[in-house]
């Protein structure tokens, strides 16, 4: 058949015309069932299958509307009481023959599915309401025209309804062929469904699947985070072991490096300011090459150490990072992953620890607090070792107390025995020569007991050497008043040697603002230390001038000299130096320079070996 008119049919001869008439309409019915299956075969959805069928049909049948409702939703599932509803109708249809049409499918429809009442849904309904209105005022009952209600039925089920109405009375055989098309329909229908069906389900697996795929997957991130967090801690709680280990700071800060270096970074430097003053000191350093390097790549260490100013060079007091948790860039291609944290302990930077990884993005949030805690329990193992220290020293100063009397007490004593001596060989000029040279040295004994109870305070003041503020009785007094109580006692120890003692003070001199007991000792410790290190017949000179605002005094000798390996040293605590045959405890010089930056002055020394050595201090003028 073409452009759907009927095949050619041979009918026997003889036949009468209302044989040939049915064989007729029997081959075209034949032919539009077969278009309306090859329609069906391609479904592609009612709103719009339903048409083409519909009109095919129309070619054979005088047909003006087709309602269908299907109680099956969009995924196959059955819904009878809200069946989905499809129009077809022929040019000439009012709107209100339409609602009527609808209105008795959707009557028979709930008959057929056995409920109550029906909600239809789709798009044909919503062109039919006009305003939200289901049902119109029916048209008059001679306008009824005929309707045809077929069910629809797959797999011995009503799942449907199709009903059609006609121009005119159908014959059996348009019946017939409206119940082949009804079939047709269903079955198409119920395909399609199934294939809905089984495409819902195969969308309801893939989600399953995907919902079980993201649980696993955060289950399994989950996992890793409490695996992370486990070596986290279990890395934090080593790590505090090997600090608490020991009081050697730097053997743990070793230690510490070991167990960063190739677990959580490629190469780690740990720099120390335990002082807070000068350069940073590299206490610890540690690197490996990344595993997974090329052949013959460039070394990885090598570039470290060459390129990063972090490792390369200990950090500078000026370049420490301020603040905590600071994660830094890059400073060079391929090494992005770089931290700096800084070591504070009591409010102070001490250091910093430096950690490079190759890999980039090494370090997450987690990590960076995880190094944050372990810069801040290195801090607390570094202080605590310092203050340990320190507490050592406090020991040593306590025994070195005993070193210090029976030091400084030696030159009062002798000056105590020489005088005795004298003394005794005073007892024999007679009369009131005698007399004279008897008070003179009783006087010399009563200051050279006043210097031993003045060591007694000195005692003191060693003690305040470790942090204690040494306290000042300043008042104006005269330089030539100063130094001559000062060689009233340390002249016969020169007179002992054969030494020359000579004094020069400027004229016009201003007075000077001091303690006069703390002046004294200075004066005492220097000029005694150059009478000490001074050969026999040598010269000490004593000297006081103006100089800027403050006056400045010079004991000079003749003696030795001071290395310049020596003068660094100098004024160092417990420092001695090595070719030195006089014993000492160290302590006197470092008490010295003390008690002139008490004063707000400053003590210097210029030396030369072989010619002698000249120490300088100054002291505040007094007022007029």
């Amino acid at each position: 058949m073409e452009d759907g008119s009927p095949s050619n049919i041979e009918v026997p001869r003889g036949s009468p015309p209302r044989v040939f008439r049915e064989l007729e309409h029997a081959w075209r019915h034949l032919d539009y069932l077969y278009e309306i299956s090859k329609r069906l075969t391609g479904f592609e959805g009612m709103e719009r299958t339903l048409p083409e069928v519909m009109v095919l049909a129309s070619q054979a049948l005088p047909l003006r509307i087709a309602v269908l409702l299907v109680g099956m939703d969009p995924s196959g599932e059955p819904v009878p009481g809200r069946p989905h509803l499809t129009v077809w109708h022929a040019g000439e249809v009012t709107d209100t023959q339409l609602v009527l049409a609808a209105d008795r499918a959707a009557a028979t429809y709930a008959w057929l599915m056995g409920v109550k009442e029906v909600e239809p849904q789709g798009e044909a309904v919503a062109r039919l309401e006009e305003g939200g209105t289901w049902v119109l005022p029916r048209p008059p009952t001679r306008a009824e025209p005929a309707f045809i209600t077929l069910p629809l039925v797959a797999k011995g089920s009503v799942f449907g309804s199709l009903q059609v109405e006609a121009a005119e009375v159908l014959s059996e055989e348009g019946l017939a062929f409206l119940d082949a098309v009804t079939n047709q329909l269903a079955v198409a229908l119920d395909r399609h469904h199934a294939l809905q069906r089984e495409m819902h389900l195969r969308q309801r697996a893939e989600v399953l699947e995907r919902v079980q795929r993201e649980f696993l997957l955060r289950e399994r991130q989950a996992y890793l985070e409490v695996e992370a967090s486990h070596r986290r801690q279990s890395f934090l709680a080593e790590a505090s072991a090997v600090l608490a280990g020991s009081l050697d700071y730097r053997s743990s800060l070793s230690g510490i490096a070991r167990l960063l270096v190739p677990a959580w970074a490629d190469c780690c430097a740990i720099d120390l300011l335990p002082s807070g003053l000068g350069g940073a000191e590299r206490i610890a350093m540690m690197a490996a090459e990344p595993p997974g390097q090329p052949p013959g790549s460039e070394s990885f260490v090598a570039r470290v150490l060459a390129s990063h100013p972090w490792v390369a060079f200990p950090a500078s007091p000026e370049g420490l990072p301020e603040g905590l948790g600071r994660v830094e860039q890059a400073e060079w291609a391929g090494l992005p992953s770089n931290i700096r944290l800084p070591i504070r302990v009591r409010g102070r930077t001490v250091g910093t620890l430096c950690l490079i990884a190759a890999q980039p993005g090494r370090y997450g949030p987690a990590d960076l607090a995880l190094f944050e805690a372990l810069a801040q329990r290195i801090a607390t193992a570094v202080d605590t070792a310092l203050l340990y220290q320190q507490a050592e020293e406090a020991v040593r100063w306590r025994e070195e107390l005993l070193a210090v009397v029976s030091h400084d007490i030696k030159t009062p004593l002798l000056v105590v025995r020489m005088n005795a001596e004298m003394l005794l060989r005073a007892a024999r000029p007679p009369g009131e020569e005698r007399r004279h040279h008897g008070r003179r040295h009783l006087e010399s004994i009563l200051l050279a007991t006043g210097q031993m109870r003045e060591l007694i305070g000195g005692i003191l003041d060693r003690a305040r050497l470790q942090g204690i503020p040494m306290p000042l009785a300043p008042q104006p007094w005269t330089v030539d008043e100063l130094f001559r109580e000062a060689l009233a006692v340390l002249r016969p120890l020169a007179l002992e040697k054969s030494q020359e003692l000579v004094v020069e003070v400027c004229p016009g001199l201003p007075r000077v603002l001091a303690d006069r007991e703390r002046v004294l000792q200075v004066l005492s410790n220097l000029v005694g230390n150059a009478i000490k290190f001074t050969a026999r017949g040598g010269t000490l000179t004593l000297r006081a001038r103006k100089v800027d605002g403050m006056v400045r005094i010079s004991v000079k000798d003749n003696g030795p000299g001071i290395s310049s390996e020596d003068l660094p040293h100098l004024f160092e605590r417990f420092w001695r130096a090595s070719g030195v045959s006089e014993r000492g405890t160290g302590l006197g010089l470092s008490i010295v320079k003390s008690i002139v930056e008490a004063h707000g002055g400053t003590l210097w020394v210029e030396s030369q070996v072989g010619v002698g050595s000249t120490f300088f201090f100054t002291l505040p003028a007094a007022g007029p």
